[in-house]
């Protein structure tokens, strides 16, 4: 075993212990808020998050990668880059403060106007202190710490959230979550930060330095303000035309489709920019070791997406109990692009690891004006499935474009074997749409506990042995 391959898979081992302890919790904690809060409200908490992950992006201005990035810097440089980071989240609270009232009232929660806008300034000023301290442990792949630090805020909010709700504050219970976990995650952020050699971060007056971030980080912070609209515009306008209600069946089914992201590509992406950022002038040796992940990508998303798209109703009802039922039929149809959109999601790593953040955000344009069109084209035929069926045709555009700029600007190679075997896997759950039937909304049957669980075990073996199967016969087609 090479010393990149050692490096990268501790990196992705640790990253995955972290983030798979992160997740199992937050499912936890899910499936029982689920069952005490109503759809209406999580309809609310998804558009105050979509809101929120606006300001975040601009608050952390995609400094984080550029840090990872970087060779060296000094404590004054540091230190400087830090107080910048803290000075800036409080021009965007107050900018946000400003617009607030106008922005909730167009989406139709004038009503709880005040009492967002305050969690939102919290959460805005709280991301963007984060954005150094956690860089700094990323850059030494200390992924265990950063989880550490995600699970505690995770818990103590958990906590704050259920004894909120017996007080008997409502929304209010359910939004102090939202706010708690970044303020709580910052402090552990910061203490740990100690020790990694960047050091913790303090209060400096350089605050020039940050340009030293900046030829890096601007087609970064490009590319995630693009993607971010492609990625949430369908939640701020099924908001807006169809209810916040509407939008919370919504979400949860987008929540749930993407939980295979969370605990593969959005596992891994972090741990391959470090390591493989050592080797950003060697994209033989990047393209030699990328492959084979993302062929294990390709396959884990082919078993993961035969499950969801057969078993939906099974899964939200075990998750999120019976009042979440019309979720299912969205989550059916969105889970046919799990595994492309995993193999899709882990190329950020490549773009940032070779420093390409300029083709990465060519990218993210094609990308946006792609969903957006789809979006609006669902939105205009007032068609909710429609809507995810558009959807999961553009990831195919997309990722199509992403890969073949990727070959041709950054591995300078043409289309492979190896890729022609990832694209086959990723595309062949596609094939459920042709079965799909929209349930009828009076007719909706009636699941118990026991019903779903032995529907699910069935469908689990049934589609894991399917998968082995295809895995082993493509494995030995696969290319080393």
């Amino acid at each position: 075993m090479t010393k990149i391959n050692k490096d990268l898979n501790k990196a992705i081992l640790q990253s995955l212990t972290g983030k798979y302890s992160l997740y199992i919790f937050q499912i936890l904690s899910l499936a029982v808020l689920s069952r005490i809060f109503t759809p209406e409200m999580f309809g609310i908490l998804a558009t105050l998050q979509v809101i929120v992950m606006f300001f975040q992006l601009i608050a952390t201005s995609s400094l984080g990668p550029a840090v990872v990035y970087a060779d060296t810097l000094t404590n004054k440089q540091r230190d400087g880059i830090f107080s910048f980071t803290l000075l800036f989240g409080l021009v965007l609270v107050a900018a946000f403060y400003g617009v607030a009232d106008s922005l909730f009232t167009w989406l139709g929660l004038a009503g709880e106007s005040f009492n967002l806008t305050v969690m939102v300034c919290f959460v805005i000023l709280s991301s963007s202190a984060s954005m150094l301290p956690v860089a700094t442990l990323q850059k030494d792949s200390q992924f265990i710490n950063i989880a550490k630090a995600d699970i505690y805020a995770e818990f103590l909010a958990f906590l704050l959230c259920l004894f909120l709700f017996y007080l008997d504050f409502g929304f209010l219970a359910l939004a102090s979550k939202f706010v708690f976990v970044p303020t709580v995650r910052f402090f552990f952020y910061y203490i740990k930060s100690s020790n990694t050699t960047i050091g913790r971060p303090k209060l400096g007056q350089d605050i020039s330095s940050i340009t030293i971030l900046l030829s890096f980080a601007k087609y970064q912070l490009g590319f995630n303000l693009v993607n971010y609209f492609s990625r949430n515009l369908d939640t701020i306008l099924i908001t807006k035309y169809f209810g916040v209600a509407t939008v919370g069946f919504y979400e949860k089914s987008y929540q749930v489709m993407r939980y295979p992201l969370q605990l593969f590509t959005f596992a891994i992406t972090p741990a391959l920019q470090p390591v493989l950022t050592k080797y950003k002038h060697q994209v033989d040796v990047i393209e030699r070791e990328y492959y084979p992940i993302a062929f294990k990508l390709a396959m884990l998303g082919f078993f993961v997406a035969w499950v969801l798209f057969w078993g939906a109703d099974e899964i939200v009802f075990i998750m999120f109990g019976p009042q979440w039922h019309e979720a299912g039929q969205y989550l059916s149809v969105l889970s046919v692009s799990i595994p492309l959109q995993m193999v899709l999601s882990s190329t950020g790593g490549i773009y940032q690891a070779v420093g390409r953040a300029k083709s990465q955000f060519y990218c993210g344009i094609f990308s946006s004006i792609v969903n957006v069109s789809m979006i609006l084209i669902g939105i205009y035929y007032t068609d909710l499935i429609l809507l995810c069926q558009l959807l999961v045709l553009g990831f195919v555009i997309n990722f199509i474009q992403c890969f073949w700029l990727m070959q041709a600007r950054i591995f300078n190679s043409k289309f492979t074997v190896n890729l022609f075997l990832i694209v086959c896997v990723i595309l062949s759950p596609y094939c459920n749409l042709l079965f799909f039937e929209a349930p009828d909304p009076i007719n909706t049957s009636i699941l118990t506990y026991k019903d779903a669980f032995i529907n699910l075990c069935l469908l689990g073996v049934s589609s894991l042995i399917v998968s082995g199967v295809v895995y082993v016969v493509l494995q030995k087609i696969y290319r080393k």
